[in-house]
């Protein structure tokens, strides 16, 4: 491979390694319950207590060899991966899973049960409360701050810390740190405070639906105007393939009409035979009146070619009549 063709691929690998790290710095800790004893349970049929992250960009990002931890660390530069690693506070999550890789605006759980052999979404660590709350935080790969949250630990069994709405979330903030005036705890008593573990928190609502549907609940209204304007497009496409038609019919009759009076202006138009410009047709005509009817030339009616005698013709020899020529014999 020549020189140009490395620095192209260089450029690819850094491109695509740039906005994959950038896809990630996009994932958010969007709901938590730390004392489950009712509700979701992992895929083993047990309780614990669950993180809910959220992939809040429009692609998929891939979470392996991340970090997920509930010690706090001075978040005010870069951590060394090395420490990161090293630490068993910090969980770095297993590759080679293919349910790590989140889709576009989508959630994935992991169950905080303290045994991580369950499988890649069980982590190694149980939360405890520390300093008034449970503190959980996301790293990427190069331990950098992805994400942080301090839930209260007055919070009541079976609630959740949650954010208000995965709409609100501002990837563009330069700073990652928690913002208590983001969430809310949800105690599941109505659709405005709903628990709701891989699923959305809440979405804004349309105005316009939800006023359709409280003056068409059976949705009458809905479906004759969906049939009205159904057979309303009929309708005019029926009357434009018509028009089109006699369009279409009456250009015909005049391009005929048109091609008409231009046959008959060439007839019109045809000069008239000159004299003795058929002469030869004449002669051919006279020929085959003479040999069917056998006229003389005295006859009317009959022309006559008038030929020389200093030159007579093959017509005027009547040797030429003859079938056989007379033989003479000696006697």
């Amino acid at each position: 491979m020549n020189k140009k063709g490395i620095i192209i691929v260089f450029i690819a690998v850094f491109t695509a390694l740039a906005s994959m790290a950038q896809g990630r710095m996009d994932l958010r800790i969007n709901e938590v319950m730390v004392v489950n004893e009712s509700n979701e349970p992992d895929e083993y049929g047990d309780r614990s207590a669950w993180i809910e992250l959220f992939n809040a960009s429009h692609g998929t990002n891939a979470i392996e060899k991340m970090f997920i931890t509930n010690k706090r660390l001075d978040n005010s530069k870069r951590v060394d991966v090395a420490t990161l690693k090293n630490d068993p506070a910090f969980h770095e999550i297993r590759r080679g899973d293919v349910a790590t890789k989140v889709a576009p605006r989508t959630h994935v759980l992991f169950y905080a049960d303290g045994d991580s052999a369950r499988g890649t979404f069980h982590l190694p660590f149980e939360l405890q409360a520390e300093k008034g709350s449970y503190y959980i935080a996301l790293y990427d790969v190069n331990g950098e701050l992805v994400d942080e949250v301090e839930v209260p630990d007055t919070l009541s069994p079976d609630h959740s810390w949650a954010r208000m709405s995965e709409e609100a979330i501002d990837l563009h903030k330069a700073s990652r740190k928690y913002d208590a005036a983001e969430w809310s705890a949800r105690i599941g008593k109505s659709d405005a405070d709903a628990i709701t573990p891989g699923k959305f928190n809440s979405r804004p609502v349309n105005t316009n639906i939800q006023e359709f549907k409280e003056k068409d609940g059976h949705g009458f209204i809905l479906s004759l105007t969906a049939m009205g304007v159904v057979f309303t497009a009929l309708a005019l496409l029926f009357i434009c393939f018509m028009l089109f038609g006699k369009a279409f019919a009456a250009k015909d009759k005049k391009v005929a009409a048109v091609k008409v009076d231009d046959d008959v202006q060439e007839e019109v138009e045809q000069p008239a035979a000159q004299p003795g410009s058929n002469d030869e047709a004449i002669a051919a005509i006279f020929m085959a009146l003479y040999q069917h009817l056998n006229a003389h030339d005295e006859e009317s009616g009959i022309l006559t070619f008038d030929h020389s005698h200093d030159m007579p013709s093959a017509w005027a020899s009547k040797g030429h009549l003859l079938l056989h020529v007379p033989e003479h014999h000696e006697s």
